[in-house]
């Protein structure tokens, strides 16, 4: 439509029109300026009336037009400005959508004079339009000004009606409470699907978007859709070459328009995936009232997940030490465990806020992709373990004695060390209503970060500070005697069990070798403390234990150089994408990508992704009780589902990015895409069972059956 207009107006023998219908002319044109001072730049303003019922258009005009345009005629050495156009309205039929305007438009331009310019001189503006009801007539006329012949009530009048006219030009999109917080392109059946995230308090209130118009593409304008501060809509490339780069345009509130601009990522680096508008209920959703509910009722049951089972060896432990003590130092015990954990969660949102400001992708239990992490904790649990067992008993040089008792003394600092080693090891697991919660957190501005992560902190130790405020309720337990010493020695045992498993996130990260490099480190970490054990007691002096401590020290320093700096190049992560996939499993699981899933549910496959770490001790748990048995496995086999395992043990920035447009920022996470709806999953919460499972997959076989 566009072209054929183009070539009509070209055809026209450029003389006046008159375009009188009804006796009457359907545009008037005139030319004004508002002031005597030319000294420096100066706006012109073209108006043009226009006749009731008939409209001209914007620079875009829409599915059909042409916009006003002007060939100028300038002073020796002047020059001037594009066209400023205010504001316009769509105008909208059965068949197309424009962009326009009624009664009168006028467009402004900057004038930017010569050095020294005269006070009395002519400009010219030879213009051309299309003006449209029903039909549309070409017109054309030229317009001048001289400076001579003008009034003070002419430049008075136009001032005004400049003045009047700016107020209707849009403003900067960064005068609203608005941000952009993605543009993306996606490949579509042929046409590419663009896609604008808003965020913001006034993101919601965006009624439309008026794009300019994009070189090398054609727009469905009647096709835009605008909700909840997202714009998206269709375009159809001129050419196999055509690359969507920038897209500009107004962004609407109601009458009033924002410019805007920004530059656009291309199918290739996006993936359709990313691009859908989930609506799943998920932590974007939440009010921020119901965000710290769900962040306390999660922090509370974080206590029972698998993940904080050894940790609760350690209170109990903690518990029936101090039973006899009171409940003044119960109740201290209990603050200073609750202080360690609000300490932990606070580090935790420091580290997280400031990964997210450097533009990182992150999310809840990001610290246990670092292999350095998991070392550490290893460390810590395994020679926890052996003074728990009896191996050795901390009893170091005054210089470093308080750092090396602090792990098991039963004093204020060791409740809050325990606090610190609860939370450190609850890290990995995504309790029921914590997902939600942390996905919301991390969505927010740093300050909401720190009230959410201190919130799971509260709930997460709010049990154990019942206990110590209710000692009574703690006479079910025996009084002191020998069953402790044994009591330790099992507690002891969970905690290596502890190092088993972080050995095996250790082997997921660095494989085989390093499992190897740090069983050898804590081979030689064990040797140094039974040296310290067999030959330091309370009456060694502080001699003997400074050199005991010395070769202790020197002998754990060359277990960690021969098995990590001279042996295994550990600080290059590899990319473990098929370890958990390729395990024995009756399960045909494909490793995570974008494409994989884009594929397969256009492809009319429906498709079962498994969000997991092997850090994850709740997925682990899931994975044996639920997810390879039998009847899942018959029931994935029997439907043709296509199971993908998105392994999130090592940093992998697509499941980050995906699990954020679900709102969560943890795993486990289970969603179902049925075949052809990559816009509506199924998403289960982070604890299921077989049946809520087998549930799901029969309801995207039903949906894809009817579809049929």
């Amino acid at each position: 439509m566009k072209l054929t207009l183009t070539l009509w107006l070209s055809l026209m023998p450029l003389v006046a029109m008159s375009q009188i219908v009804d006796g009457k002319p359907l545009i008037t044109p005139s030319l004004h300026i508002g002031t005597r001072e030319f000294s420096k730049p100066f706006t012109v303003a073209l108006r043009f009336q226009i006749a009731p019922e008939w409209h001209l258009y914007w620079k875009n005009p829409g599915d059909a037009g042409l916009a006003p345009k002007v060939q100028w005629t300038l002073p020796d050495g002047f020059t001037v400005s594009e066209l400023q156009f205010p504001t316009p309205h769509k105008i909208a039929t059965e068949t197309a959508v424009d962009y326009g305007y009624d009664n009168e438009l006028v467009l402004l331009a900057t004038v930017f004079p010569s050095k020294n310019p005269t006070r009395n001189f002519t400009i010219k503006a030879d213009l051309t339009w299309l003006v449209c009801r029903e039909s549309c007539i070409p017109g054309d006329a030229s317009v001048e000004l001289n400076t001579a012949t003008l009034s003070d009530k002419d430049l008075a009048n136009a001032a005004t009606m400049i003045e009047q006219t700016r107020k209707k030009l849009p403003e900067p999109l960064s005068k609203r409470n608005v941000k952009l917080e993605s543009a993306t392109a996606s490949a579509q059946g042929g046409k590419t699907l663009l896609t604008l995230r808003f965020t913001g308090d006034d993101a919601k209130k965006i009624s439309d978007f008026f794009p300019e118009e994009i070189s090398g593409f054609v727009v469905s304008y009647s096709e835009i859709k605008v909700s909840d501060g997202t714009v998206q809509f269709a375009l159809t490339p001129m050419s196999k070459n055509a690359k969507l780069t920038e897209v500009k345009g107004l962004v609407m509130f109601e009458e009033k328009g924002y410019e805007f601009s920004t530059e656009v990522k291309s199918a290739e680096t996006t993936g359709g995936l990313l691009n859908q508008d989930f609506k799943t209920g998920g932590g974007e959703s939440l009010s921020i009232w119901l965000a710290l509910l769900f962040a306390f009722i999660g922090g509370v049951i974080l206590n029972a997940m698998p993940c904080v089972l050894p940790v609760i060896s350690l209170k109990v432990m903690g518990f029936v030490e101090q039973a006899g003590s009171g409940a003044s130092k119960s109740i201290q015990h209990g603050l200073m465990f609750t202080l360690g954990v609000l300490l932990s969660f606070w580090l935790l949102a420091l580290v997280a806020v400031l990964l997210q400001q450097a533009g990182e992708q992150i999310g809840w239990g990001f610290q246990f992709q670092s292999p350095a992490f998991v070392l550490v904790m290893s460390i810590i649990m395994f020679v926890f373990g052996l003074n728990l067992v009896g191996v050795f008993e901390f009893s170091a040089p005054s210089v470093s004695g308080e750092i090396s008792q602090t792990l098991s003394r039963r004093d204020a600092l060791g409740s809050l060390m325990n606090g610190v080693l609860a939370t450190t090891l609850a890290t990995p697991c995504t309790a029921p209503f914590l997902g939600s919660a942390l996905g919301f957190a991390f969505s927010q501005p740093p300050h909401i970060i720190f009230v959410i992560f201190s919130v799971v902190g509260l709930g997460l130790a709010t049990p154990y500070l019942i206990l110590a405020a209710k000692p009574e309720w703690l006479k079910f337990i025996p009084k002191p005697g020998d069953w402790m010493i044994r009591f330790k020695q099992v507690m002891g045992f969970l905690l290596f069990a502890t190092v088993i498993w972080l050995l095996s996130v250790m082997g997921a990260q660095l494989g085989a070798e390093g499992v190897v490099a740090t069983v050898g480190l804590l081979l030689g970490i064990g040797v140094a403390c039974w040296a310290i054990g067999a030959f330091i007691d309370f009456a060694s002096s502080t001699q003997r234990k400074a050199m005991v401590w010395s070769i202790a020290i020197l002998i754990s320093i060359t277990s960690y150089y021969l098995a990590f700096e001279r042996y295994l190049n550990w600080r290059d992560v590899r990319a473990v994408t098929a370890v958990s996939t390729n395990r024995e499993s009756g399960i045909a699981w494909k490793p995570f990508s974008l494409t994989v899933v884009e594929e397969n549910v256009a492809a009319g496959k429906t498709v079962f992704i498994d969000f997991t770490a092997d850090w994850c001790f709740t997925c682990k748990v899931t994975e044996q009780t639920v997810l390879e048995t039998d009847e899942v496995r018959e029931k994935i086999n029997a439907l043709g589902i296509v199971p993908v395992k998105a392994d999130w043990t090592n940093r992998n920035d697509e499941i980050t990015q995906l699990l954020k447009k679900f709102g969560r920022s943890g795993v486990p996470l289970y969603v179902v895409f049925p075949a052809g709806k990559l816009d509506e999953p199924i998403v289960l919460p982070e604890v299921i069972t077989k049946q809520m499972l087998i549930d799901a997959l029969e309801k995207s076989s039903s949906a894809l059956s009817i579809k049929k």
